[in-house]
């Protein structure tokens, strides 16, 4: 298959074109039914979590692991013949049953909304390749020193003004 914007030959199993970057995962299916979307797949979207739904998960999850911790912590308070040391598992039950609550009653319903890329900022167009342009980052000067010309120049040698004397005479 050649690409269609560089005339690059590449296989077909290739998705972008190694010289220019243009997708090329649906060509075969553009070219043969004029399908632009024929082989891509659709973008799956996915859900943002809400402040309501992530702190409600917070909590279920520390409510979840002060269920873990109970066992251990009665084990503790068996050998230890002390029964204060429920307490921890009690304070992180209650912890998390406070997040909880808190998330449900006073969370937001607002998504915060990001810049995300899709997969049309990853498409080439006319004017662009789908890869992005070049980018070009200076490395920093270490020793920023002016240049010492005297070590550049070679002094002439010994033998050069014998050799343009006998240049003159021949």
């Amino acid at each position: 298959m050649f690409c269609p914007k560089c005339g690059q030959q590449s296989s077909d199993e290739v998705r972008f074109c190694p010289r220019c970057g243009l997708q090329l995962a649906g060509l075969p299916a553009y070219i043969a039914g004029n399908d632009l979307m024929a082989n891509r797949p659709a973008p799956a979207r996915a859900e943002e979590m809400t402040a309501k739904k992530l702190g409600t998960r917070r909590g279920a999850k520390l409510m979840f692991f002060s269920v873990i911790l109970f066992p251990i912590f009665i084990a503790l308070g068996i050998f230890a013949d002390n029964p204060v040391t429920l307490l921890v598992p009690l304070m992180v039950f209650l912890t998390g049953l406070v997040m909880l609550l808190y998330a449900r009653i006073f969370g937001d319903e607002l998504i915060p909304t990001r810049h995300r890329a899709s997969n049309r900022d990853l498409g080439a167009g006319a004017d662009r390749p789908a890869l992005g342009g070049p980018t070009f980052a200076p490395a920093p000067l270490f020793n920023q020193q002016r240049a010492n010309t005297a070590e550049i120049y070679q002094p002439p040698s010994v033998t050069e003004n014998t050799t343009k004397l006998l240049d003159k005479d021949s």
